[in-house]
C-alpha cells in the first residue's frame, strides 16, 4: 500500500476514534503507536491528516450578499446543524441578497440570484 494512502486510512480511523470517544484519547495514541510499530514515523503526518479531516468535518463557509451583523444566523446554522463547530464567512458580490452555506456534503443556496435563476428554469421550461 502507498504511504500516503496508508497515512490516510490512520488518519480517517484516529479522527473516528476520538470523535466516538474523546475521553479515551490517551489509550486511542497509546494503542495507535502500538499498532504503527516501525512505522512510528508516520505518526507526525497521521496526526496532522487526522486534523485537516477534523477542519474538513466540522467546518462551514458562509457566502453573504453583503456585510451585515451575522451573529443570528451563525447561531442558528449551528442549532441546525450540530456538528458544525466552525462557520468562516465571506462577501459574495455575485449575490443580490441573501446567502449560501456549504458543507462538507451540503449546499443551501437562499440567495434572491437563486430564486431568480429558479423562476427562469420554470418560465422557460429548463430543468
Amino acid at each position: 500500500m502507498k504511504t500516503e494512502k496508508e497515512i490516510f486510512y490512520w488518519s480517517r480511523t484516529l479522527y473516528l476514534s476520538l470523535e466516538k470517544n474523546p475521553e479515551k484519547s490517551e489509550a486511542i495514541f497509546t494503542n495507535l503507536k502500538s499498532s504503527l510499530g516501525k512505522k512510528i514515523a508516520y505518526l507526525p503526518s497521521i496526526i496532522k491528516k487526522a486534523e485537516m479531516i477534523y477542519n474538513k468535518e466540522k467546518k462551514a463557509k458562509l457566502y453573504l450578499s453583503h456585510r451585515f451583523d451575522n451573529a443570528d444566523i451563525i447561531k442558528k446554522i449551528k442549532e441546525e446543524f450540530k456538528g458544525i463547530d466552525k462557520i468562516e464567512d465571506e462577501i459574495d458580490e455575485n449575490l443580490l441578497a441573501g446567502f449560501r452555506l456549504k458543507t462538507k456534503d451540503l449546499l443551501i443556496k437562499a440567495s434572491l440570484k437563486d430564486t431568480l435563476i429558479k423562476l427562469k428554469n420554470k418560465i422557460y421550461g429548463y430543468n
